[in-house]
């Protein structure tokens, strides 16, 4: 299989060569969306060796993994490793996707769940609702919903219609995958926490898209 590996990004300057660096002896291609940067997320990742791509404006993390995931398409790409620019995902874990991928799943995400210790309690508490939730209405077992750290197969998840544009979107493509009745697989991965580390999920608002696709996907099957 041909994989490469998305990175969804938005003012990363700091850390997006290293995130490049890290995934590049796993995959074939390291694509890079630029979501609208105003720093210089582009140029590091670029110097970095990614394949960059740019929104003009900030659209969303959903936008730019689509982006990234049409780009492959059509250059003949198998799958895609989506990973977070922020340097919160391990990429020496990557091959647990691609073993998993193998094996047939469609979809593969990362379950940080087994193992919170080093998780803060508000982000524990919010994957443990939102994840309950997903499970309950999807009718399986989804130990970590939230999780950004994932494989996809690209002629599955392109098959389906995708609407959000946000952090919703990785919720929505669950329920799709699901529903269609594509595999969905799991593997055990950590999170790095860091302290000078902002997160770009707004608390309201993205909450609030979350709610919105429990209720159109999950109590309305759309």
């Amino acid at each position: 299989m041909r994989i490469a590996a998305v990175i969804p990004a938005f003012n990363e300057e700091r850390n997006i060569a290293a995130v490049v660096e890290g995934v590049r002896p796993f995959v074939t291609t390291t694509v890079v969306v630029d979501d609208g940067s105003v720093d210089n997320t582009a140029s590091a990742a670029d110097a970095a060796g990614a394949i960059v791509l740019r929104h003009e404006s900030n659209v969303g993390k959903g936008a730019a993994l689509k982006t990234g995931f049409r780009y492959l398409m059509e250059k003949d790409y198998d799958g895609a490793v989506t990973i977070d620019a922020d340097g919160q995902h391990d990429p020496a874990e990557i091959p647990l996707f691609i073993a998993a991928a193998e094996q047939g799943y469609d979809m593969v995400i990362g379950n940080r769940m087994s193992n919170v210790s080093t998780m803060p309690f508000i982000r524990r508490f919010a994957n443990h609702i939102s994840s309950l939730l997903t499970s309950l209405f999807l009718g399986q077992n989804v130990p970590d919903s939230q999780n950004g750290f994932r494989y996809y197969k690209l002629s599955s998840v392109l098959s389906l219609s995708l609407n959000a544009d946000k952090y919703d979107l990785e919720t929505e493509v669950i329920f799709k995958v699901g529903r269609a009745g594509y595999r969905i697989g799991w593997v055990p991965t950590r999170t790095i926490y860091r302290t000078e580390a902002r997160s770009k999920f707004n608390s309201l608002t993205d909450s609030l898209r979350f709610v919105g696709v429990l209720v159109r996907y999950g109590l309305f099957r759309r």
